[in-house]
């Protein structure tokens, strides 16, 4: 057994075209209110939920085959840019384009309803497509499979750090992985880009996460470095606090991802583990740093 015979990339090309994204970033302008994502999520929540319930239970809620929810959105900060914040990435996974009108609507009535205390209305004065580079050039929707490794050179051989800034939550055995390792990482996206490709149990799914695990422990990871994060969340639908245990920290990679590169470009946009509608779990692939140094 080999690496070579072990290539999951055929299969997780296959696998990542079945997912569909079109992602856009929202430029607000909140008067007198310092306007946080949760709270954005909330107040589009509310509107589509009153708008049309059963888009609101598809998109917002969610549910797939086996009856597990899987929302089909992410709501998260846009990279910081005092030019142009507040700002928001919103990002939707196999969503009918029919529904677009309906989901814009939707972000209407949320601007009026208000955001804070005193509910100020808010607007959306600009939105722009993004591309899976990241950048703001025209796409409409994409594919996982066009996703970019956003570092120069070979990507299966060029020496990355993973790192995340905000908390990762992913659970084994009911607990919290308090130290991933690169192969929970590994098996954490194939699970969350399967299930958003309506597959997680099939025969093409089995093969592929024995093969990716077989990569992903062949592949030389430094040990995690992190800590605990907790984050408390409003949640809208239990009229309550929830709080959301997880984990910061990096993953080096000193020779490289090998073939299983495309996983880590896709977790750029969909994240990883619990608590990803909050833009928990997302990961920021960057330059190696050699710490012995």
């Amino acid at each position: 057994m080999n690496l070579l015979d072990n290539n999951p990339l055929p299969k997780l090309q296959c696998l990542m075209d079945k997912v569909t994204v079109t992602a856009w970033r929202l430029f607000l302008q909140t008067p007198d209110v310092h306007a946080t994502t949760p709270m954005i999520r909330g107040v589009w929540g509310r509107a589509l939920r009153r708008g049309n319930r059963r888009l609101y239970d598809q998109i917002f809620a969610g549910s797939n085959q086996q009856g597990h929810n899987l929302p089909r959105y992410i709501l998260r900060p846009a990279p910081p840019d005092p030019n142009t914040a507040p700002a928001i990435d919103w990002i939707l996974f196999d969503v009918d384009q029919r529904h677009e009108r309906t989901l814009w609507k939707a972000w209407d009535m949320a601007c009026a309803m208000g955001l804070g205390t005193n509910r100020n209305p808010f607007r959306i004065r600009e939105h722009k497509f993004l591309a899976p580079d990241n950048s703001l050039t025209g796409w409409d929707s994409w594919t996982l499979g066009h996703v970019r490794w956003p570092l120069p050179g070979d990507p299966t051989l060029t020496p990355c750090l993973l790192k995340f800034d905000v908390p990762l939550r992913l659970i084994k055995q009911s607990r919290l992985i308090q130290s991933p390792a690169f192969e929970d990482l590994i098996t954490a996206s194939l699970r969350r880009i399967a299930g958003l490709a309506g597959m997680p149990r099939s025969t093409v799914y089995g093969d592929l996460m024995r093969a990716a695990k077989f990569v992903a422990n062949h592949t030389v990871a430094e040990p995690w470095v992190g800590e605990k994060c907790n984050l408390v969340r409003w949640s809208a639908a239990q009229q309550r606090e929830v709080k959301l245990f997880g984990v910061t920290g990096t993953i080096s990679l000193p020779n490289g991802p090998g073939p299983i590169w495309p996983l880590l470009a896709a977790a750029q946009w969909c994240h990883l583990g619990k608590g990803t509608v909050f833009g928990m779990g997302q990961i920021h692939i960057l330059p190696y740093q050699n710490r012995s140094v």
